[in-house]
């Protein structure tokens, strides 16, 4: 497995977020961890949609489809895939 840690702002506040690239049948998606406004771990997951963009899976908590596309150029930015 690959992985690579990347620095996001959300709201008023830079947080880590660390993606590991998982490839299996269905294909590569990016599993990724961070912590949350109240500094819970949280963990989820994107899979490419297009050349290049990383979409959110259903059911992802409400706040991280407002970084969704910063969370997608991080992957783009990588060379992992």
């Amino acid at each position: 497995m690959e992985s690579f840690t990347k620095e996001i702002v959300v709201g008023n506040e830079t947080r880590i977020f660390e993606f590991t690239m998982i490839r299996n049948y269905q294909g590569v998606k990016f599993f990724i961890t961070s912590k949350d406004a109240n500094n819970k771990p949280i963990s989820f997951s994107l899979k490419e949609k297009e050349k290049r963009v990383w979409k959110l899976l259903p059911g992802t908590t409400r706040w991280l489809y407002e970084i969704e596309s910063q969370l997608s150029d991080a992957i783009a930015e990588t060379r992992l895939v």
